[in-house]
């Protein structure tokens, strides 16, 4: 009995591993976002119980550097399948927040805002 006991906690043991080796493929990466084509800003979006955030690191504009720092994606989830949703997106120019959904496809990282039936996409490169 104790043979058995010892053999079921050593395979929840491994299992437990596996399972925190198995990050979501958006935590701790960078992003370089783009606005109407061009670079704006970097963004690190890092994971936390399963939940996404993505903060400004860094900016192209003398004028959005007083937002670095700021967090700009909250909430986001994996549905699976390198599609996201349940998150909100901060245009931190005019400070509006917005429900957003992502997908990840390779070093792409799509991303749709939306304000009631109106909707906004944007491209981000991995870094």
């Amino acid at each position: 009995m104790k043979l058995f006991t010892k053999s079921v906690l050593a395979a929840a043991g491994i299992s437990m591993a596996t399972m925190a080796m198995a990050a979501d493929p958006l935590a701790n990466t960078t992003w370089q976002t783009f606005d109407d084509g061009k670079p704006k800003g970097v963004v690190k979006i890092t994971e936390s119980n399963g939940v996404l955030t993505g903060k400004l690191i860094s900016t192209v504009s003398e004028k959005g550097k007083k937002h670095v720092g700021m967090t700009i994606i909250s909430d986001l989830k994996a549905d699976g399948g390198g599609k996201y949703s349940g998150g909100t997106i901060t245009d931190p120019a005019k400070n509006k927040t917005y429900r957003m959904t992502a997908s990840l496809e390779g070093n792409t990282l799509n991303l749709k805002g939306y304000l009631g039936p109106f909707s906004r996409s944007q491209t981000w490169k991995k870094k």
